[in-house]
């Protein structure tokens, strides 16, 4: 328990976020437990996580795929496909980490089963990002 508050406070700090103190564990019979094949409504910071994760796809297939081909066959290539590609990144960027924010705000109980992946996918856009944008200024 002590490691997963320590944690917490350390990921709170990276990302400018209060973190709450930890709730008391409930017992199992109050808990009400959802009837078999029920919806468990989504929370917001599970839709912007996998929003994110759906952009960074669509910017993976467009800058790797589509604008190589596509974008030279109809004579657009050049500095569209490059200002295309930087605004998607920003974009999931931004979702990836508004995200990550919302699960530490509010202790989502899944917010370190989303950490690894999380960081995976930042690492790749930061990479992207900053290829792109040396590719503008040289």
């Amino acid at each position: 328990m002590q490691l997963t508050e320590t944690l917490d406070q350390w990921m709170g700090k990276i990302l400018f976020v209060t973190v709450p103190p930890p709730v008391p564990v409930v017992e199992a019979e109050a808990v009400d437990v959802l009837e078999e094949g029920a919806e468990v409504p989504s929370a917001p910071a599970e839709r912007r996580f996998g929003l994110s994760l759906i952009i960074s796809g669509v910017r993976c297939t467009l800058q790797y795929m589509v604008l190589p081909v596509v974008l030279p066959l109809i004579g657009l290539a050049g500095d569209f496909s490059l200002a295309l590609v930087l605004l998607l990144d920003v974009i999931a960027l931004s979702l990836l980490i508004s995200s990550l924010r919302y699960f530490w705000r509010n202790r989502h109980p899944r917010r370190f089963d989303m950490l690894p992946l999380s960081g995976v996918i930042l690492l790749l856009i930061l990479g992207s990002l900053s290829f792109d944008l040396w590719q503008i200024f040289n």
